[in-house]
Formats: C-alpha cells, structure tokens, sequence
C-alpha cells in the first residue's frame, strides 16, 4: 500500500491564501452582523452544558453559518481536500490523514461573542502531509488578519510579523486563560501559574481566543502564552504563525509541539519558552486524537 505524498507548491499556497482571506471577508460580516444583534444578548444557561460556559442561540447559528461558508467556499475550489472542525456538522473529524486538511475554528472566543467583546477571531489552518503549511487568524471586529505560508514569514494586514525576541520572564507579557467555572483541580492548577506570573512576570492578561492570543505573540503584541485543554482547531493557524514569526512552539512539557495533544507554549524566544515550561503546572486532558501529529 503505497502512500501519497502530497504536492501543494508555493503557487499553490499563495491562491489559497487568496480564497481564505476573500472567504473571511465575507464571515468576518457575519460575525460582526451577529455580534451587535440584539438577539445576542440573550445568554442561554440551560442548554449549554456546564463546562463549556453558557453560549446564546445566535453564537450556536452564527458558529455554524460561518462553518458552513467556509468549508463550502474551500469545497468548491478544493474539491478533495479534508475538514477538521469545531463544529463538525460538516468537517469529518476523524484522525489526520495526509491529505490536505484545513483545521476550522469558525469563532474563536465564543464567551467575547456572548458578551459583544470585539475579541473574536476565525482560525483556519491547513495541513499537508501531517505539516502545518498555511495559517489565517482573522480578528473581524478589531481589523486584523495574521497570516503565515510555511517558509514564507507572517504577516498582519500584509505587513510582515515578528516576536518582540523578549528572553526575561520579568520583561515579559504573558497571556493565560483564567479557569472560570472549572473544576477545584483545574482551578488550583490555574491559580498556581497566575500565582508565579504576578510574582515574576511584567505583566499577566486574559484577552480571550486562544488563536489570537496565540497569533500576538507571533506579532510581537504580547511575549508568551501557554494552555492545557485547546485544540488542535484553535492552534493550528496560529502556531504556523508564530514560527514563521521566529518564535518557539512546543509541547507544554516542552518537548516537540503536538497538534494532538491540546495544549502548547508559544514564545517571543526559545529562551523564553524554556522558562515557561519550567514554571507550568499543567492539569491533563484526554487527547484530540491517539496518533501525535508534529506538524513543523
């Protein structure tokens, strides 16, 4: 049984690129059309369920609208190209093959969207081979489009990213989600880490999607982040990014960063990233898939 290999050429990047960002245009209206509706404000508490905190009807349509336009708009260009998806309505959310693979978090920051806090953002990585070769981070409400081709740099709105290349821990921002209405352990683990972040670091903040907060460390618009518990749909674009923007993604036992393994630490500088990795406390959850993708 002879395995494919797939060829994606740097030509070929660059179009897709093209169709992503005219396909974000077009959701990042959705979204903003959404997110100021009055609708919105009705939070929802009893449908959701505890742990994922409480969304409102208009984030779960809006979440699915925008899914939809993206998979069909890439379906009708790409053909035999794979889905792995937040939603999943209609990604295919098996294993990784090594198939073209566009990895879709329609919103990202789904308590902002409730909450009409402008920091939401779509991620949409691709894959190839099992290797992140393109990434979009599109932040609608706050203009801002972070983009990566693999070998090529990043980018935000077209202008080139890089780290800020901080090393220090005490000159550094770092970007931690708060645990709310996690359980006793998560939150003693959280609280640990916020804990030695305030006695070290320059500054600690919680601004919301994890594929933003990964994205502005890539541009140099905060230093590190780290978190246990995402998945491979909320890091794949940003991590692409981050790389191309010279920064150090790993693992968050420091080890080789795996797309499966729901977490990671991204850096302005390896050095950094060494001192992150040293300090976490990290509170186990179950892998997106068994098989470990390292995708660089």
């Amino acid at each position: 049984d002879k395995m494919t290999v797939y060829n994606v050429s740097s030509e070929e990047l660059e179009q897709m690129l093209e169709t992503v960002l005219h396909l974000t245009k077009e959701t990042g209206q959705i979204i903003a059309n959404a997110i100021g509706s009055d609708a919105n404000a009705e939070i929802d508490l009893k449908e959701h369920n505890k742990e994922d905190g409480n969304a409102s009807a208009i984030l779960t349509e809006t979440d699915m609208k925008v899914e939809k336009h993206l998979i069909n708009g890439l379906r009708s260009k790409y053909p035999d190209h794979q889905f792995i998806g937040e939603e999943s309505s209609e990604a295919n959310s098996s294993e990784l093959t090594d198939a073209p693979t566009w990895i879709i978090d329609p919103i990202d920051g789904t308590m902002n969207f409730v909450h009409s806090n402008p920091l939401v953002c779509t991620s949409i990585g691709l894959t190839v081979n099992q290797k992140l070769v393109l990434g979009v981070v599109h932040c609608p409400l706050i203009d801002k489009v972070y983009t990566a081709i693999k070998g090529q740099g990043a980018f935000c709105n077209g202008k080139k990213i890089k780290t800020s290349g901080v090393t220090d821990l005490s000159k550094a921002m770092l970007i931690m989600e708060l645990p709310v209405g996690a359980n006793k352990e998560k939150k003693a683990v959280g609280m640990k880490n916020l804990e030695y972040m305030l006695d070290n670091a320059h500054a600690v903040r919680s601004p919301g999607p994890a594929a933003m907060d990964i994205a502005w460390v890539g541009a140099g618009s905060a230093d590190g982040y780290f978190s246990q518990g995402i998945h491979s749909w909320d890091m794949a674009a940003g991590a692409l990014i981050v790389k191309e923007a010279g920064g150090a993604v790993t693992s968050t036992s420091g080890g080789d960063f795996d797309l499966m393994a729901r977490g990671l630490i991204v850096a302005s500088s390896d050095e950094l990233a060494t001192k992150i990795h040293q300090f976490i406390n990290i509170y186990q959850t179950p892998r997106d898939q068994p098989t470990p993708v390292i995708p660089f």
